[in-house]
C-alpha cells in the first residue's frame, strides 16, 4: 500500500558543526531563535527555511536562490548513492532516558480516501500558501514528515542492524538531544526494507500542513515523477515514544468567577480540591475515569468524568475512540458548554491558548492575564492511530511528540 523509497538526500558538506547549522522544524522557530540561528553560522538552514525580503525579491525567491548557490559552493552536497538514512535520537526528559529510531525516506504522497495516509489533525490555509510558495521556488523538502507505522518487526529489525555501524551524523541540539543518522546504501537491505514496509499504513505524527502542501503540488505537477514523492521520518509505532500533553488556558471570559466554573462542572464532573499544581497533574494520570485537572484562578481541582453518555449525547457523529479523548471531552464539555467559547474562537486562539508548561499556564491565571488553566495528560500514539483509522481529526494541539525532528539533516531536492 505504501510506496516507500530511498534517496539521494542532499547534506551538508561535514566541513562546519551540524548543530549550527540545522534548525527545529520551521514552525517552531520564534522570532528570538530566528536571530539565534542566524547568529550562529551564515550557512545556518533558517535562511531557506524563514528567508527575509531584499533587493526587490520576494523571500520564497530569496530562498531558492541561496538553497543553489550553497549547492553550487559545496556547503550542500547530493549523496551519489540512493539510501535510506536510520535516524535516532537520545534524550532525558523529566529525569528519565529515552531512545527513539527510525529511517528516513521517500514517501509517495496519497489522498487520505485511499487510506494509505491518515492524518489526525485540520489543517490552516496560510501556512499550506507559505509552504507552497517557498517550494516552488526552491523545489526542495527540508524538513521531516513524521510519519507512524505498525511495525510486525522487520522493518526494525532492519533498521536496528544498520544502526550498528558508524554514524553519518552525531551531534547535539538545542535541547540537549544527542541526534545520530546513519546511511544504509546496501541494495539487498534496501529492497527487504522496501518489502516490509509495501503493505504499511502512515499514520501523520507531526506536519500535516507539509504533507498537504507536498499533495497539492503533486497534484499540480502530474508528469513530474520527484514531485510525488515527499521526505518523512518513519517511525514505528510499537517503538517507545515520548508525547508530552498541551495544556490550556483561557483569557476574556466576561463576568468570569472561580465559583461559578465550579457550579458548571458538576453538571458533568465528580469535582474534588486538590493540593496544589503537582497533584493536580497526577489526579490526570491516575484515574481509570477520564479526569481533566483545572486551575479555576482560587484553587485547584480535579474534574472526573460522571457519565461518558454525555460525550455521546453531544457528539454522537463521533466514534467511541474520539469521544474516549481527553481533548474532546474538555473542548466539548468544559471550553464548550461551561465556558461558552465556540468553536470558531478556538480555532483562531482568541480566547484558548496552548502550553506545554503547566507551571507557566497556573503563572497566566495567577498573573491575572487569564482566567483559569486546564490540564490534560498525554494522548498515546494508539489514540492517534484508532482515530486517524475512524477518518476523525482531534481537536487543535492535541499531540506533541517530543523531541522534534530536526531540519537540515536530510533535505530532498526534486531537481
Amino acid at each position: 500500500m505504501a510506496d516507500v523509497r530511498p534517496l539521494k538526500a542532499v547534506r551538508y558538506n561535514g566541513k562546519s558543526d551540524l548543530s549550527d547549522l540545522v534548525t527545529q522544524p520551521y514552525d517552531k522557530i520564534s522570532p528570538q531563535l530566528k536571530e539565534e540561528y542566524k547568529s550562529r553560522d551564515p550557512n545556518n538552514l533558517v535562511n531557506v527555511l524563514l528567508p527575509e525580503e531584499k533587493e526587490g525579491k520576494t523571500k520564497y525567491k530569496i530562498s531558492g536562490e541561496v538553497f543553489h548557490k550553497w549547492l553550487d559552493e559545496g556547503i550542500l552536497k547530493r549523496d551519489e548513492e540512493s539510501g535510506f538514512y536510520p535516524y535516532r535520537q537520545t534524550f532525558e526528559i523529566f529525569g528519565e532516558k529515552h531512545q527513539r529510531s527510525g529511517f528516513i525516506g521517500l514517501v509517495k504522497v496519497e489522498d487520505y480516501s485511499k487510506k494509505i495516509v491518515f492524518p489526525h489533525e485540520k489543517t490552516l490555509t496560510g501556512p499550506k500558501e507559505d509552504r507552497m510558495a517557498l517550494l516552488k521556488e526552491g523545489r526542495v523538502h527540508y524538513g521531516l514528515i513524521f510519519l507512524l507505522y505498525k511495525d510486525d518487526g522487520k522493518a526494525q529489525r532492519i533498521i536496528d542492524a544498520a544502526m550498528q555501524k558508524g554514524t553519518i551524523v552525531d551531534f547535539k541540539d538545542d535541547f540537549d538531544v544527542e541526534n545520530q543518522v546513519w546511511r544504509l546504501n546496501d541494495k539487498e537491505k534496501i529492497r527487504e526494507l522496501n518489502a516490509a514496509m509495501a503493505d504499511k499504513q502512515l499514520f501523520i505524527a507531526d506536519g500535516h500542513h507539509r504533507y498537504e502542501t507536498s499533495l497539492n503540488y503533486a497534484k499540480e505537477n502530474p508528469n513530474d515523477l520527484s514531485a510525488q514523492y515527499t521526505m518523512a521520518m518513519f517511525v514505528n509505532i510499537n517503538s517507545p515514544l515520548v508525547v508530552l500533553p498541551t495544556h490550556r488556558v483561557v483569557r476574556g471570559i466576561e463576568n468570569y468567577s472561580p465559583a461559578d466554573l465550579s457550579e458548571k462542572l458538576k453538571k458533568y464532573f465528580d469535582v474534588s480540591v486538590v493540593d496544589g499544581i503537582d497533584e493536580t497533574i497526577a489526579s490526570t494520570k491516575s484515574s481509570d475515569a477520564i479526569t481533566i485537572g483545572v486551575f479555576d484562578g482560587e484553587k485547584y481541582l480535579a474534574a472526573k468524568l460522571k457519565d461518558e453518555n454525555a460525550m455521546k449525547e453531544l457528539c454522537g457523529d463521533y466514534s467511541d475512540a474520539w469521544r474516549s479523548l481527553d481533548v474532546a471531552v474538555l473542548h466539548t464539555l468544559i471550553i464548550e458548554k461551561c465556558l461558552g467559547i465556540t468553536q470558531d474562537k478556538v480555532a483562531k486562539e482568541s480566547a484558548v491558548s496552548y502550553h506545554r508548561n503547566p507551571k507557566g499556564a497556573a503563572k497566566l491565571v495567577e498573573s491575572g492575564k487569564a482566567n483559569c488553566a486546564f490540564f490534560l495528560k498525554p494522548t498515546s500514539p494508539a489514540q492517534v492511530c484508532e482515530v486517524a483509522l475512524n477518518g476523525e481529526v482531534m481537536p487543535q494541539k492535541s499531540t506533541d511528540f517530543y523531541p522534534k525532528l530536526l531540519s537540515g539533516i536530510t533535505m530532498y531536492s526534486l531537481d
